[in-house]
């Protein structure tokens, strides 16, 4: 490395192969879970329906948390003894910001009933969607994650100090103690709100009140746990393999528990009525069971060795960012073979919702893929592997 010490300088490192097929993973849960949410609501869902709602939604629940672990062991893999912090966020806005400012604009202007242009007098409520994610429900995780790339020369600094200052034993510890705080602070997301709320800081009171749901500091626990992944590849597949009972065990207890408390949640006073606010990200028995989500979904990636899977799995995962910017807009459409044909062949609802999924996932993927290939669709969909994905994918693709 010379002496400015540029990224671009140090040497490529060892392929992380599992990094594409868990985030071809991720995006494929994330459709699933949008696809529930939306079935979940249709006059025709009965009980049996909510069943195979719920244990898919349980099964999918991964996704996000999938994703932030991927960005943090992606970022501490790849990022050398000096951060240009300067390089570093140019780069995220290119690739990640600039995209999102186009499909919020795009969006914003599909939610006006009355298509009557753009005026100059929307602009400060364009401006406030934007900052906090609100031109579109899932636009959430991406001011989250901007969140992330902002402070992350924060966390580099103490997750390295941390790294470099203690051994194994240290550092694991130092990471059960960043997972206990986690822990407190889902617990204690109701008094913190209140609290907040009482004191009406400006912009604070607002992160921890009205936008919690997409407030780093609720989150930063599955990045932690990708930057201890990054520093230390070898040393986490060996955990993966040594704490797999364990994990396993948490897993399956834990989602049979969230099914079962479904269950009781749908059976309403007026009937039954699909909804899911039992499984909110944000508490501390879900994060249990998030963390072993992920140990599970790495080890299958790991453990995946069908050609086939892996290279569709990866190619999933290359597109999956203007995927996921697109998704919800494919969805609209998705739904109009539902509404004429599904309905009328007399499908019931949880069967429309796995073949809207898998639309809504196929054509999501093609269309990042057919704008990726035109000379300004990095702009509309981010970076895109040229090539396709190989069984062995670089730790270097982005998020």
């Amino acid at each position: 490395m010379n002496k400015k010490g540029r990224l671009s300088d140090l040497p490529r490192k060892e392929r992380i192969t599992e990094i594409e097929t868990l985030r071809g993973l991720a995006f494929v849960a994330v459709v699933l879970q949008h696809s529930i949410a939306h079935y979940s609501l249709v006059p025709q869902a009965g009980l049996q329906d909510g069943v195979v709602l719920a244990i898919l939604l349980m099964l999918a629940k991964f996704a996000v948390p999938l994703f932030i672990f991927i960005t943090g062991m992606v970022l501490f893999y790849n990022t050398g003894d000096q951060l240009h912090y300067g390089q570093f966020m140019r780069k995220r806005v290119m690739d990640v910001i600039l995209p999102y400012v186009v499909w919020s604009f795009i969006y914003f202007i599909l939610a006006k009933r009355n298509w009557t242009g753009f005026g100059w007098h929307e602009l400060p409520d364009l401006a406030l969607k934007l900052v906090t994610g609100k031109t579109a429900s899932h636009f959430w995780y991406v001011i989250m994650l901007i969140q992330l790339y902002v402070f992350f020369p924060l966390f580099l600094h103490g997750i390295r100090y941390v790294y470099h200052r203690y051994q194994a034993k240290g550092r694991m510890i130092a990471l059960l103690i960043s997972g206990a705080v986690f822990l407190v602070l889902t617990d204690q997301l109701r008094n913190i709100m209140d609290w907040m709320e009482r004191l009406q800081i400006p912009v604070l009171t607002d992160a921890f009140t009205t936008y919690a749901d997409r407030n780093f500091i609720y989150f930063f626990f599955y990045f932690v746990l990708g930057a201890a992944a990054g520093l230390s590849v070898q040393r986490w597949r060996e955990w993966i393999v040594r704490l797999r009972w364990v994990y396993w065990m948490v897993f399956i207890i834990l989602g049979l528990r969230f099914i079962y408390l479904l269950m009781l949640e749908f059976q309403k006073p007026e009937g039954i009525r699909i909804t899911f606010y039992t499984v909110s990200l944000i508490r501390p028995d879900m994060t249990l069971f998030l963390i072993a989500s992920i140990m599970v979904m790495y080890q299958l990636a790991s453990k995946l060795h069908h050609q086939r899977v892996l290279y569709w799995l990866g190619w999933i995962g290359g597109v999956s960012y203007g995927g996921y910017l697109m998704h919800l807009l494919v969805f609209r459409y998705s739904y109009i073979p539902d509404e004429w044909l599904y309905v009328a062949w007399g499908w019931n609802p949880a069967v429309r919702m796995i073949v809207t999924w898998i639309v809504a996932l196929g054509v999501s993927c093609m269309l990042t893929w057919l704008i990726s290939r035109l000379k300004w669709g990095k702009w509309i969909v981010g970076v895109v592997p040229k090539h396709g994905p190989s069984s062995k994918v670089t730790a270097t693709t982005k998020k």
